[in-house]
């Protein structure tokens, strides 16, 4: 069974989860970054993982393609999605659609694997709106750990 993580991510969190995953995987497993490969193939991967990161309520134009584009084959294979989001609970959760609906109802696993924010990665309305959403001016880390091991486990992909 051959394995890939596939992800987009704005400032960096998204691809420190996937790299998580692939540490904790008990298979080897490669990661493409889909905003550097465009023409990624799927073809030879049984089981493809799907992670982005959530800003203003959508996740990167890069990933949507994606999903849009080769809906058809992911629908063929073993999938997993995972958004990092500060937002918890149900509107997290919402999130997770944004891969598409029929992907969403087709994944063995969906998870919130919370987020990140560098501070100094931001740019003046991300700060800003940081200073409302958060209530803080710094760096913080809120990276669920337990749903990155719960996803692995759902996927088979944990010993």
């Amino acid at each position: 069974m051959s394995t890939v993580i596939l992800y987009t991510t704005k400032h960096g969190t998204t691809a420190k989860c996937a790299g998580i995953l692939k540490e904790k995987a008990s298979e080897d497993i490669e990661i493409v970054n889909l905003m550097e490969i465009k023409d990624f193939s799927i073809e030879p991967y049984d089981t493809i993982i799907l992670g982005a990161s959530v800003y203003m309520g959508k996740i990167q134009p890069e990933m949507t393609a994606f999903c849009r584009n080769f809906e058809g084959l992911l629908l063929k294979r073993g999938i997993g999605l995972f958004i990092c989001s500060g937002d918890h609970g149900e509107r997290g959760r919402e999130y997770l659609k944004l891969f598409g609906e029929s992907l969403y109802k087709h994944a063995i696993s969906k998870k919130l694997f919370g987020d990140e924010v560098y501070w100094n990665r931001l740019n003046f309305i991300e700060k800003l709106a940081m200073r409302i959403i958060k209530k803080t001016n710094t760096s913080t880390s809120d990276i669920e750990t337990g749903a990155i091991d719960e996803l692995l486990a759902e996927m088979k992909l944990q010993t």
